[in-house]
C-alpha cells in the first residue's frame, strides 16, 4: 500500500469515528440527559441549552453531508435506484419493528395517525426515508448540471426555513414533518456534501476553525433567541448557522489522519442510530430508567451486536444489510 492510498484510508477512517461520535450525540439528546442537564440555571441554563441544541443537532447534518460525498459514484455508476430502494428497505422493516416493540402504545391510537406518521416520516427513522428521497432528487439534478443542483439546494432549503420560522413564530400551525423532510432539510445538505466531493474547497485549517467558530456562534445566539421568545418547546430543528458550521467541521474531521481500525465503526453508527431508542424505551421496562444509563447502554449494545454479527462471519452478514 503506498503512502497515498495509507494517507486516503486514514482520512476516511476519520470520517468513521466521526460517525460514531453523531450517533452518540444523537443518543444523547434522545435520552433526555443533555436537557435535563443544561436546562437549569435560570439565564445561564437558556445559554447551556443553547448550546447544547446547536452541537447535537449537527448529527443529522453531518451524517447527510457524508453521504452527499459518497453518492456522486452511486450517481455516475447509474445505481441510485438500488442505493434509495435499500434505505426504504430499512425503513420499513425498521419501522415494522417499532410499531411491534410498541404496539401497547400504537394500538390505541387511530390508524389512520400511524399511516400518516409512516408517510411522512416514521419516530427518529424518518431520517431513513428522507435521505432515500433526497438522494433520488439530487440524482436527477446532477443530470441537469451543478447550476440545477446549487439552485435546487437554495430554493428547497429556503422553503424549509420558511416553514420553521412560520412555526415557531406561531404564525402557522406547519407540522415539523412538513419541512423536516429528506426535500427541505436533508437535500441541501446532501448537496452540498455532493458539491465538496466535485470540487473539494481549498481552505486552510484555520480558515476552517474561523467558520467553525463563526457557525457555532450563529447558531447558539439563534437558538438562545428563540428559547427566550417561544420557551422549550419547540428547539429549533434547523439553525441558519449550521450551514457554516457542519461543513467546516466535516472538512476540518477530514483532515485528521484517524489510527486504522478493523472495528466496524460505519456499520456501528448506523446500528446506534437505528437501534438506539428501542434500548432507550426498554430500559424504563426493566426498572432502569436513568437517562446516564440510557445513553451508555443506547450506545453500547448496538456496538456489541453489530461487531458480533460482523465477527461471526459470512452467514450472518443478511443481519448487515438492514443496517
Amino acid at each position: 500500500m503506498t503512502a497515498g492510498t495509507d494517507g486516503a484510508q486514514a482520512r476516511l477512517m476519520s470520517v468513521d469515528y466521526l460517525r460514531v461520535v453523531l450517533a452518540a450525540f444523537v443518543v444523547l439528546a434522545h435520552s433526555g440527559l443533555a436537557r435535563e442537564t443544561l436546562r437549569d440555571g435560570g439565564a445561564a441554563g437558556l445559554w447551556g441549552l443553547a448550546l447544547g441544541n446547536s452541537t447535537l443537532r449537527v448529527a443529522v447534518p453531518v451524517f447527510t453531508l457524508i453521504a452527499g460525498l459518497f453518492l456522486g459514484q452511486v450517481i455516475r455508476r447509474g445505481q441510485i435506484s438500488p442505493w434509495a430502494g435499500g434505505l426504504l428497505a430499512r425503513y420499513a422493516v425498521w419501522s415494522g419493528v417499532y410499531l411491534l416493540f410498541l404496539w401497547f402504545y400504537y394500538s390505541e391510537r387511530p390508524l389512520s395517525l400511524t399511516l400518516s406518521e409512516l408517510l411522512l416520516g416514521f419516530m427518529h427513522l424518518w431520517f431513513l426515508e428522507g435521505l432515500a428521497i433526497a438522494g433520488i432528487i439530487l440524482a436527477a439534478m446532477v443530470r441537469l448540471g451543478r447550476g440545477a443542483v446549487i439552485g435546487s439546494a437554495i430554493v428547497l432549503g429556503a422553503a424549509g426555513l420558511w416553514l420553521q420560522y412560520l412555526r415557531m413564530a406561531g404564525l402557522a400551525d406547519v407540522p415539523v414533518e412538513h419541512y423536516r423532510n429528506g426535500p427541505l432539510y436533508l437535500y441541501p445538505y446532501l448537496a452540498m456534501g455532493w458539491l465538496m466531493a466535485q470540487s473539494p474547497p481549498r481552505l486552510s485549517a484555520a480558515a476552517l476553525w474561523l467558520v467553525a467558530g463563526v457557525g457555532l456562534a450563529a447558531t447558539v445566539v439563534e437558538s438562545h433567541a428563540w428559547l427566550r421568545r417561544i420557551g422549550e418547546e419547540p428547539l429549533l430543528e434547523m439553525p441558519l448557522g449550521h450551514l457554516l458550521l457542519c461543513p467546516a467541521l466535516l472538512m476540518l474531521v477530514m483532515r485528521w489522519r484517524a489510527p486504522v481500525t478493523d472495528l466496524p465503526l460505519g456499520r456501528a453508527a448506523a446500528g446506534i442510530y437505528v437501534m438506539h431508542v428501542l434500548v432507550l424505551q426498554g430500559l424504563p421496562m426493566l426498572g432502569i430508567d436513568h437517562p446516564g444509563w440510557g445513553v451508555i447502554l443506547g450506545i453500547a449494545l448496538p456496538f456489541a451486536l453489530v461487531w458480533a454479527v460482523v465477527a461471526a462471519g459470512r452467514r450472518h452478514r443478511w443481519l448487515l444489510r438492514l443496517i
